[in-house]
């Protein structure tokens, strides 16, 4: 019984993982150019959503060099989601 216990608790934590509690209304990317990054991220937020954050960090690569990683997150109005 504690082996089936520990089955499905393994399932469900990793089957479920992160990806069920993950937030779909926010993307991330990463790259060298912060301009370019930021602009590609921003082209897949979807037709309708205000844009409540884009950030960018920059993150130390080997070398001496940099990337960014930035992210971009939204919302939608009650109106897009059939709500008067």
């Amino acid at each position: 019984m504690r082996i089936l216990m520990a089955i499905l608790l393994s399932f469900l934590l990793f089957g479920f993982g992160s990806g069920a509690l993950a937030n779909d209304l926010s993307i991330v990317g990463s790259g060298r150019n912060r301009e370019v990054t930021l602009n590609k991220l921003l082209s897949k937020v979807p037709e309708g959503a205000a844009i409540t954050d884009a950030s960018c960090k920059r993150i130390g690569i080997a070398g001496l060099n940099y990337q960014y990683r930035c992210s971009v997150a939204w919302e939608f109005s009650n109106r897009y989601l059939g709500v008067s």
